[in-house]
């Protein structure tokens, strides 16, 4: 057994709960990722997920289990950095971003760590933006969120982008073109497509509240991508990040919508957990993006 690679596939087990996913993302058939599984609850003696044919859940004790396997890897991965005396750093970078920071600034952020550090294997996961803070317990070295106000005492920061939210509405002739069009738009009565809480969904919640309006929520939607194809199809206004619908394949079905109170800026930073500083290869990583000023 490969206690590290069993590890691995657990925990991304633990956050996908998709076996599909899983087995496709990790490089491993399915097959071997239930033995891998089945394998790990014998020698535990317990059972670390619920499944039937639709669901796959944590059991408490699988919950328990996501803390030990996420400190045991972090605590091999040091050992494993640290045993190159040639002063070589090696070893993996986990990172967690999402898709547009995976595709826009981070990509130059970590060509100049690479051009430093080659040896250094950068493994990188993609999700919910929501969901980054929450990765870093669970053996993750960096997430790539946007920053809310205050951080946990735990985590640290530095900014790596700051874009504006913005109103993006359709190109495609329909109702909400030609509400958008308008020369007083009524807002109270635009549908809007935005994220179900985050971020995002504070900024837009306060511009309405401001207004003493309420929005009327076409519909709620944690993927940044999946807003804009709402958005693209004459659905609703949806409110992005404008990195986004610069990075994005439907930016020509899209418009920007000016309003006189903008909805303000977005902060993407990475986050480390403030304990972790220290190990060599996230202190060279962080001396990389630039300042070790904490928020």
């Amino acid at each position: 057994m490969n206690t590290a690679v069993d590890l691995r596939l657990f925990l991304h087990l633990s956050r996908s709960l998709r076996f599909a996913r899983t087995a496709e993302e990790c490089h491993v058939s399915p097959a071997a990722l239930s033995r891998t599984i089945q394998r790990l609850e014998r020698e535990l003696g317990v059972a670390l997920f619920v499944r039937d044919k639709r669901n796959v859940e944590l059991t408490a004790a699988g919950r328990r289990f996501q803390q030990y396997a996420g400190d045991t890897l972090e605590r091999w991965e040091r050992f494993t950095r640290s045993v190159d005396d040639t002063g070589t750093l090696h070893g993996t970078l986990s990172i967690f971003c999402t898709v547009t920071a995976a595709q826009s600034f981070l990509p130059d952020t970590l060509g100049r760590f690479r051009e430093t550090h080659p040896d250094v294997h950068i493994r990188l996961e993609t999700g919910y933006a929501a969901d980054a803070l929450a990765m870093l317990e669970t053996g993750v070295d960096v997430s790539v969120p946007a920053l809310p106000e205050r951080l946990p005492r735990s985590v640290v920061a530095q900014t790596l982008a700051v874009t504006p939210l913005v109103f993006v509405a359709p190109t495609i002739a329909g109702d909400v073109s030609r509400g958008i069009e308008r020369r007083s738009i009524e807002w109270d009565t635009m549908p809007l497509v935005v994220p179900p809480f985050g971020i995002t969904r504070d900024a837009v919640d306060r511009w309405f509240r401001d207004r003493d309006e309420q929005p009327t929520i076409y519909s709620e939607v944690p993927s940044h991508e999946a807003i804009l194809s709402l958005v693209a199809m004459g659905c609703a206004v949806g409110v992005v990040p404008q990195l986004v619908v610069e990075g994005s394949a439907l930016r020509d079905r899209l418009r920007v919508v000016t309003v006189r109170r903008p909805l303000g800026d977005l902060h993407v930073g990475a986050c480390v957990l403030r304990r972790r500083l220290r190990e060599p290869l996230i202190a060279a990583f962080w001396e990389t993006i630039g300042s070790r000023a904490e928020r």
